[in-house]
């Protein structure tokens, strides 16, 4: 039996972008484009029962994690997969146990669609590594143990030498199938629990073949939480060491700002050294990766262009701002999409996020990346 070839979306996906980067500039509020960027929140459960994260605030107990079924998945990606560039599988749960990701991995493969995956790394067999690499995607390991250890200690259940395990797969997947757009990286919050060994997570990308390792702070999302965010002076210091071993063996890091104190500037001097390029710098794909289409607030302007380019499904099918979960537009068990795209609701977003009287989760003291704009 012949193979039947599969057909070719990029042409869709251009003519989508040009017409959404057009009607986002004009503010256009009915769209005759449809998201170039999707958050699809596949599932909320979780294998692991790490100390840090928000599902211990105790407005969650009992609370039933929702899962998204393969049925919703399907049909979003029938309607917005050909169109989209890239689509985020990751919200607040681990993404690779939903029953059906290897499915789902086939329909980005089967749309050539980049997906988006933040993972805790404990479940990358060599076939789903395999999956990974052949639809590009862009693979956040997060982890907040560099020992056995500290590990197994912050990653509950998790074993340490099933996450190693999981690293060496994405590795020999990565040089497998020489795929610029599948890019695999190590992704730590730090706390006072791990902040002695973060030149381990270094060492440990770089026994991975990773060129990135993004740190982000902790944030206590509960007060039992206060006492694990790390003291900033602490924190600078541990990341002196940080940047010494990045730059010695030429792996890019992101860490978080820690303001004045006696390690700031050995830290500025030694941050302004890494700049060492990762391949998906080179990549002629990585703006559809990482989604640099998407205009979110940021330092240049405050104009935002989400309400036009990027939209989220929840595990439920409801349809929220692709940057505010909270704030409900639709829900794809009463509507299409097309309808609640263009629906009174999204009109109204569109009509009021760049005016002077935005919405209030999108006002300054609202949205997260206008907060971050110098005032």
């Amino acid at each position: 039996m012949l193979k039947r070839k599969k057909p070719s979306y990029r042409e869709l996906k251009e003519r989508n972008l040009e017409l959404n980067s057009s009607e986002s500039a004009q503010g256009v509020t009915r769209l005759a484009s449809v998201p170039v960027s999707l958050y699809v929140d596949i599932n909320l459960k979780c294998n692991l029962k790490c100390p840090s994260c928000h599902r211990n605030h105790p407005q969650y107990d009992s609370f039933e994690w929702p899962t998204m079924p393969f049925e919703t998945f399907e049909r979003v990606a029938r309607e917005l997969f050909p169109t989209a560039y890239r689509v985020m599988l990751t919200g607040g749960g681990e993404s690779l146990v939903h029953p059906d990701i290897d499915r789902m991995l086939d329909l980005c493969v089967d749309y050539e669609v980049f997906p988006t995956i933040v993972t805790n790394g404990t479940t990358v067999t060599v076939k789903r590594a395999k999956l990974l690499a052949d639809a590009g995607a862009y693979v956040g390991v997060s982890t907040d143990g560099a020992s056995r250890e500290t590990f197994e200690r912050l990653r509950y259940p998790g074993r340490w030498d099933r996450f190693r395990e999981s690293l060496e797969n994405l590795r020999d997947a990565r040089a497998a199938a020489g795929n610029p757009a599948f890019f695999p990286h190590l992704q730590v919050v730090v706390q006072r629990d791990n902040i002695g060994e973060l030149p381990g997570f270094i060492e440990l990308a770089r026994a991975h073949g990773f060129e990135l390792v993004k740190f982000s702070n902790l944030y206590a999302h509960f007060p039992a939480l206060q006492d694990k965010v790390p003291d900033p002076e602490s924190a600078s210091r541990s990341f002196i060491e940080v940047f010494r071993l990045a730059n010695e063996h030429g792996i890019r890091v992101e860490v978080p700002e820690y303001g004045d104190n006696s390690a700031a500037e050995e830290l500025s001097r030694l941050r302004q050294g890494n700049i060492f390029p990762v391949s998906l710098d080179d990549s002629p794909s990585v703006k559809y990766v990482t989604g640099g289409f998407v205009k979110y607030p940021d330092a240049a302007s405050v104009r935002c262009g989400v309400p036009w380019s990027e939209t989220m499904i929840t595990p439920e099918g409801k349809v929220v701002v692709g940057c505010c979960s909270q704030h409900q537009l639709g829900d794809l068990t009463e509507s299409s999409f097309s309808d609640i795209w263009n629906g009174q609701s999204y009109e109204t977003l569109r009509e009021t996020v760049n005016s002077s009287h935005p919405l209030e989760f999108c006002a300054m003291k609202g949205c997260p990346f206008r907060l971050q704009i110098p005032q």
